[in-house]
């Protein structure tokens, strides 16, 4: 049998304590987080209930985290709700078509999507236009930064049949001009994604576009 001695047996019990404390911390930080996350969602019905009365959403309210969000907004938290409008019929049948007005009537007055932040100072705001998606984003200088920052802001923003959802950095192809930073995603039958930022590193525009099958 190997023997360890007093300074290898010091060292293996060191290594059995820091783990024991990493595990012990590790576990008080999931539960910290999940209870942040559970008064974060009562505060978000209670600002849906505040600000949309009546409003309802397919899906969510759903945490939006990522490495990129927190790298490019730093300690803020996301939260969205999601609704995808009908699809229109696949034959221009008179029925068919009435149907989906129907049905589109209904999707606008009684359905929402929405995506708000939380910022560090508890503050709770949407995120419409792209002054919104500035507020608290970190400033673009280099490629590397584009990607991240649209990552984060695609992963946030829902367009029409295309909700939130959380997009990588390594998915995003960056073109740089004296204008500033052109980005883009594209996810095969799912959406096509843009983003810009100006000389300035700061957000101009921002779309999603499906790009999944359609009723045939």
């Amino acid at each position: 049998m190997m023997q360890l001695g007093l300074y290898g047996a010091a060292c293996v019990i060191a290594l059995m304590l820091n783990f024991g404390i990493a595990t012990r911390t590790g576990g008080k930080n999931a539960e910290n987080q999940q209870t942040q996350i559970a008064a974060d969602l009562t505060r978000f019905r209670n600002y849906m209930e505040e600000v949309k009365p009546g409003k309802k959403w397919q899906s969510g309210p759903t945490p939006m985290d990522s490495a990129e969000i927190r790298k490019a907004y730093g300690q803020a938290r996301f939260y969205s709700v999601y609704s995808s409008p009908p699809l229109p019929p696949g034959a221009p049948l008179p029925e068919l078509l009435k149907e989906y007005e129907q049905k589109m009537d209904e999707y606008q007055k009684q359905f929402i999507s929405l995506t708000i932040r939380i910022d560090e100072q508890e503050q709770m705001a949407p995120l419409y236009e792209a002054e919104d998606y500035n507020q608290g984003l970190m400033r673009v200088t280099t490629d590397d930064d584009a990607k991240i920052c649209a990552a984060a802001i695609l992963s946030l923003y829902g367009s029409d049949r295309v909700g939130p959802g959380i997009v990588a950095a390594k998915e995003v192809t960056v073109t740089r001009s004296e204008n500033g930073w052109s980005c883009s995603v594209f996810r095969e039958n799912a959406f096509r994604g843009a983003v810009v930022f100006d000389k300035d590193g700061k957000l101009v525009s921002m779309t999603k576009v499906y790009a999944g099958p359609l009723p045939s």
